[in-house]
């Protein structure tokens, strides 16, 4: 069977989707996290890799999608240790974000970041199989619905800290959460936001929201 490592702060959503997934008789669940510490460390301490991890954006006050960046560091030193290339390819896990905010922004940023699917939390049981056998064969899934293609070019000229705030404000967050998740000053936060509306042609945060 195919196994999934689960990544979600909602304990009944994560037994959920477990439970069922298990059910089908094709999949089993490997891992569960609530957070990004616990997944680290049920990564490293795995007999049996996952192919697919189902990561959801918003962990607490965690952001899901810094998980991806040091899971890409603890494979990279995996295959550091394999000979084969053909083996190298196939031991990093497929991503598949599975999230309540259906923002294009936030599902683009996933993408860049290394994901390779996105359903949403409200999806049919007959999409999130879809979304996975899709990676399984080496592709990538998003619903169409998502015009990911139509979204403002203005975004495209935001540097990686301003993508960063960009996402924040989408998911509502205030300078000052954005300035002590991030590290950085709330000046520094305010000055962020300014060219970020001087770049995407917004003149507010609902604009933000709304790119």
């Amino acid at each position: 069977m195919i196994p999934i490592m689960l990544i979600d702060d909602h304990p009944l959503a994560i037994n959920g989707i477990g439970a069922w997934l298990s059910g089908t008789g094709r999949f089993t669940i490997c891992g569960k996290a609530e957070n990004i510490a616990e997944a680290v460390s049920l990564i490293e301490n795995m007999d049996v890799l996952p192919e697919i991890i189902i990561l959801d954006i918003s962990l607490g006050e965690e952001d899901g999608l810094d998980f991806i960046p040091q899971l890409k560091k603890f494979y990279k030193k995996k295959n550091a240790a394999l000979a084969a290339p053909a083996a190298k390819a196939e031991l990093m896990p497929k991503i598949l974000i599975c999230s309540m905010y259906e923002d294009p922004f936030l599902i683009q940023q996933a993408f860049d970041m290394g994901a390779k699917a996105f359903i949403s939390k409200s999806a049919k049981s007959s999409e999130i199989i879809a979304a996975i056998d899709a990676l399984l064969a080496g592709g990538a899934y998003v619903n169409p619905r998502y015009t990911l293609d139509n979204l403002n070019q203005g975004w495209h000229l935001l540097s990686r800290r301003e993508n960063e705030i960009v996402a924040l404000v989408k998911r509502n967050f205030y300078n000052r959460q954005i300035a002590k998740r991030l590290g950085i000053s709330i000046r520094t936060v305010e000055n962020h936001i300014s060219r970020i509306y001087i770049k995407t042609g917004t003149k507010s945060r609902e604009g933000l929201i709304n790119l």
